[in-house]
């Protein structure tokens, strides 16, 4: 992702009032994601999984930040639980099946299996999904919105980690002082996912 430079964008945190347009902005910004895309099958469930996700753990248990309507960030914080819901868990179960079938349901399972072993085990905070509108990318939306989140990593003295499933990403994450550790082992066809870590304190 190349980012030019302009002025700073109003970033504010999210509320649960704002998880619909979160999972939209994510939803759209991760419609060609190599990874969730072999992992569905298909874009259509992912509205379904963002808003479960931000309803039932991130903006319950964690925190988040939007940006004039075009950017949105999700985070969970050291010593959070990463735990769904049954109710958010049965809704993401029956749009992966409705949309991809059981070939979904198997490389989501797999996906989710080996993103969770993968995870450091110092306690860290974890950057769940970073995503920027298609008419507003390249605009510095997604860098700025991410060190709002680094603020308060920084303010805690923890580690970040994230996993990044698109290689056009990397150098921006790597402006902000993430380091790759190691792809995760995902199943034989799958794209490569990018665990990446940030030091306590990196530059930024």
């Amino acid at each position: 992702m190349v980012e030019t430079a302009v002025s700073q964008p109003s970033i504010r945190s999210a509320s649960m009032n704002d998880a619909e347009e979160i999972a939209d902005i994510l939803t759209e910004a991760f419609s060609n994601d190599p990874v969730m895309i072999w992992m569905f099958g298909n874009a259509r469930p992912l509205r379904v999984m963002f808003l479960e996700c931000a309803k039932g753990v991130y903006l319950r248990r964690g925190f988040g930040h939007i940006a004039e309507d075009g950017a949105a960030a999700l985070w969970l914080p050291a010593l959070a639980k990463l735990e769904m819901p049954l109710m958010g868990e049965l809704h993401m179960f029956w749009s992966a099946l409705r949309n991809g079938g059981f070939g979904a349901l198997r490389r989501t399972q797999a996906t989710e299996e080996v993103a969770l072993a993968s995870h450091p085990e110092e306690e860290h905070f974890y950057l769940f999904a970073v995503g920027v509108r298609d008419k507003l990318k390249g605009k510095g939306l997604g860098g700025g919105i991410i060190r709002e989140g680094l603020k308060r990593v920084d303010e805690a003295g923890a580690p970040a980690y994230l996993e990044n499933s698109n290689p056009k990403n990397t150098p921006l994450y790597e402006r902000l002082g993430f380091r790759a550790i190691a792809p995760l082992g995902l199943p034989a066809g799958a794209p490569p996912l990018l665990g990446m870590l940030r030091q306590a304190g990196a530059a930024q």
